[in-house]
């Protein structure tokens, strides 16, 4: 097909995913995942055909949203949840990464595995909380600012994770 066949995929799978979400009362993001899932490139029916091409635009799909992150929020607006959130989030992070490890181990997984899946569900979608925020009317509480500066030190966190070695 080509890349302007797989976008029109994409956008009608993801208008479908978001419209069944909507009508189940489920958050949009839910239904954009599950349609996500269903035409990539290991499902049967219709599915994107090239899957590398699809990911180069991704990334630049998550450029803009860090972009748009950017915009949204002032270091000023987070001042006061410094403590909170340059405490409370490298204990968060290993207490999950913990549990995680945990995790991998009693399901007989190596060290090296469980430790990769005690970062993975340790590490939370920045854009994903804001969206949902902001669809809920909470960005400027004080909840809502702890959370954001709690996420924004995670995303900072999990750099040297993406990182690769002697890259």
């Amino acid at each position: 097909m080509g890349i302007a066949a797989d976008i029109a995929i994409i956008v009608v799978a993801a208008l479908a995913g978001g419209l069944v979400a909507h009508r189940m009362n489920q958050p949009l993001i839910l239904g954009y995942i599950v349609a996500g899932i269903l035409v990539g490139p290991y499902t049967g029916g219709i599915t994107v055909t090239d899957a590398h091409d699809i990911e180069l635009l991704a990334e630049i799909g998550v450029a803009l949203l860090l972009f748009a992150l950017g915009i949204e929020f002032s270091f000023r607006e987070l001042q006061p949840v410094r403590r909170i959130a340059l405490i409370g989030t490298p204990i968060q992070i290993v207490l999950t990464m913990a549990y995680g490890f945990a995790m991998g181990r009693l399901f007989g997984w190596g060290w090296h595995a469980a430790m990769w899946f005690g970062a993975l569900i340790a590490l939370s979608s920045t854009m994903v909380a804001l969206k949902t925020l902001m669809h809920h009317g909470l960005m400027g509480s004080l909840a809502s600012r702890v959370m954001i500066g709690m996420l924004i030190v995670q995303d900072l966190a999990f750099v040297p994770l993406i990182v690769p070695p002697g890259g």
